[in-house]
């Protein structure tokens, strides 16, 4: 199998913490780690993939467990059961100051932890149907 095109990218300084951005240009998250693997001779390693979102900020933060658990939680949330927190990184569009993905916000793990606190959470508070006046 052919190597993939590489360019030098300086993970940690390019990547991580930056906002992301959707397909519609709405911001939809950080960059909270970067799945690196190494090439078929382990001599180079590439970004495989952007992950965002609660469980895998609490990994970057060295709480494993919780981190783990948010994961698993999240991905037990979707319809099919994948994990929205990992972000192929042929997704990623553009990278600079944001980083433009090729997907909708509503695909992404922190839309699915809102989206869950928003229909189990808020949803069962008195009065949450209105406006604030």
């Amino acid at each position: 199998m052919a190597e993939p095109a590489a360019r030098t990218l300086w993970a940690a300084l390019q990547l991580l913490d930056r906002q992301l951005r959707d397909r519609r240009q709405v911001l939809c998250g950080n960059v909270d780690d970067v799945e690196l693997t190494y090439s078929d001779d382990q001599r180079v390693l590439y970004a495989t993939a952007i992950l965002s979102g609660p469980g895998r900020l609490a990994r970057r933060m060295g709480r494993r467990r919780v981190g783990d658990w948010l994961v698993a939680f999240i991905a037990s949330t979707t319809d099919d059961n994948h994990d929205p927190s990992r972000i192929p990184f042929r997704l990623v569009q553009r990278y600079g100051p944001v980083i433009d993905l090729a997907v909708d916000a509503a695909d992404l793990a922190a839309h699915a932890t809102e989206r869950w606190v928003r229909d189990h959470v808020i949803s069962h508070i008195p009065g949450n149907d209105h406006a604030a006046e």
